[in-house]
């Protein structure tokens, strides 16, 4: 059978009938995209489906972040210890280890969601993420659950940072995407938030003679991420603009016999060459640019701690107020409340974020990410200090509490700012700015809490939470600095740049 050579005129409604030809604009060569106003395009989808999209992959990093910390529990750490012997060092490892997977995961699995599209990018990882967690619950000795931990978390990688790609394709304008980015922020730190004290509940609902109680949350953990998998996959379309013209092009060759349509997308190639340098060479060559190293060391610092204060609050209302099992656990839900309020403004300060880039013709003012964390990012130090001094039994339980709330409150408008800041200044090359910045907060999340309980034993609750607020307060002054003297310096800068 030949092949047709159909002219662009020649391809007509008739001829076609699995679009509308309105929603496409032809090239003499065959080439077609997206016209800007077409309803097929995933930045012009209706508000509910783009909303349904943010929630559900959302919600997919949601869980890949609680079982960050589904292990951080004492309870696991004295079970652990009862069967094999182990360290709480060697306990702490399996939070440490699946957050080092995260680190490594984006960098294999990114090139996979521009190749394939966001859909199969996020989703199969996060299947295979789901069967390690299952692998964990099953797991015979510490080094193969050490592991599983650490391919767990490895393939919760890509949900993490890839599930970001996809608010960049439904929100393609920056002064609408920082709201949702801040509604997609609230699911990121809340996952961790929730983990130490669902595990808790799960384990101690078993009877104290049950040594087998610590693989409960990572059964948990398997059948939620399952679930959630099996939803998507129903429910979620490909929202990556090339692969889905990729889709359409392929059914429009199909349905009018031209077989010379193509989109951009099919003319690329992924090489080995450009993925080393795009995905592995690129994030770490931006970590030596000062804008980068300066702001991406500011959110890991304070990632950091608050992984630390995740898994080390137990600990320290066991050993200031002597509180046992799941009720010394129960401050991290201040900490929750924090993140949660601190989304919250995230979203309200968009809308004053918007109204500057529209005064200021459309033109995106990434400074002005920073007026929020000079306001607020402060709190994080001074509810560090506040929790730490606060936290003796001579003094009212609900005062430390209001500490962590404050610590939660300045952490994510911190890590948010520092985030969309990043995203503003590198459109071109905000893949690697991200991928830079979950590598080193990754590091520095999987680090802290192996040194917590010793910091907060030797030092005391009080001087040893002050080191922490000391450190994070003398990083205050950052975006006070970029605010004033950020576009100086980005105009020297290699990598800035837009599309």
């Amino acid at each position: 059978m030949g092949l047709s050579s159909k002219s662009p005129s020649e391809v007509t409604e008739t001829s076609v009938t699995c679009y509308e030809l309105k929603h496409f604009v032809f090239g003499e060569d065959g080439l077609i995209d997206f016209d800007d106003e077409s309803e097929l395009k995933p930045g012009n989808w209706p508000d509910k489906r783009k909303l349904l999209h943010t929630c559900l992959y959302g919600l997919v990093t949601f869980c890949a972040q609680f079982n960050s910390t589904s292990l951080s529990p004492k309870r696991f750490q004295e079970l652990l210890n009862q069967v094999y012997g182990t360290s709480h060092e060697v306990a702490v490892l399996s939070s440490s280890l699946y957050i080092l997977g995260i680190a490594f995961g984006p960098m294999i699995f990114a090139p996979i969601s521009e190749v394939y599209g966001r859909k199969i990018g996020v989703l199969a990882p996060f299947l295979l993420s789901s069967v390690f967690a299952f692998a964990c619950a099953t797991a015979y000795n510490v080094p193969s659950l050490l592991v599983y931990r650490l391919l767990s978390g490895f393939f919760s990688g890509a949900p993490i940072v890839s599930a970001g790609g996809v608010l960049a394709d439904i929100y393609p304008d920056p002064s609408i995407r920082g709201k949702y980015f801040a509604l997609y922020a609230m699911f990121v730190s809340l996952g961790p938030s929730c983990g130490p004290v669902v595990a808790s509940l799960l384990m101690y609902s078993r009877p104290e003679s049950d040594m087998g109680a610590w693989r409960i949350p990572e059964y948990f953990s398997g059948l939620l991420n399952l679930t959630l998998f099996v939803t998507c996959e129903v429910l979620l379309q490909e929202t990556y603009p090339p692969i889905v013209l990729k889709k359409m092009a392929r059914q429009l060759r199909l349905e009018s016999a031209r077989y010379s349509i193509h989109c951009l997308h099919d003319t690329w190639r992924l090489e080995f060459k450009q993925l080393v340098r795009s995905h592995l060479v690129r994030p770490f060559e931006m970590l030596v640019n000062p804008i980068v190293f300066v702001v991406v060391l500011f959110s890991s610092y304070v990632f950091g701690l608050f992984y630390l204060f995740i898994t080390t609050l137990p600990e320290v209302f066991y050993l200031a107020r002597g509180w046992t099992k799941t009720t010394g656990v129960l401050p991290n839900m201040a900490l929750f409340c924090g993140t949660f309020s601190g989304c919250i403004i995230n979203m309200m300060y968009s809308k004053v974020y918007a109204r500057k880039v529209r005064d200021n013709g459309g033109i995106v003012i990434p400074e002005e990410r920073f007026p929020l964390l000079m306001g607020v990012g402060w709190l994080m130090p001074a509810g560090i200090l506040l929790c730490s001094w606060t936290a003796s039994k001579s003094i009212h339980w609900i005062v430390p509490c209001i500490g962590i709330y404050l610590i939660g409150l300045g952490f994510i408008t911190i890590f948010q700012g520092c985030l969309n800041y990043l995203v503003d200044t590198y459109t071109k090359y905000s893949a690697s700015a991200i991928a830079s910045n979950t590598f080193l907060r990754s590091i520095f999340a999987a680090a802290f809490p192996l040194f917590a309980k010793q910091l907060f034993v030797n030092m005391g609750v009080q001087w040893g939470g002050s080191i922490l607020g000391f450190v994070a307060l003398g990083m205050i002054p950052i975006p006070f600095v970029f605010y004033k003297y950020g576009a100086v310096i980005r105009t020297k800068n290699t990598y800035v740049g837009s599309y």
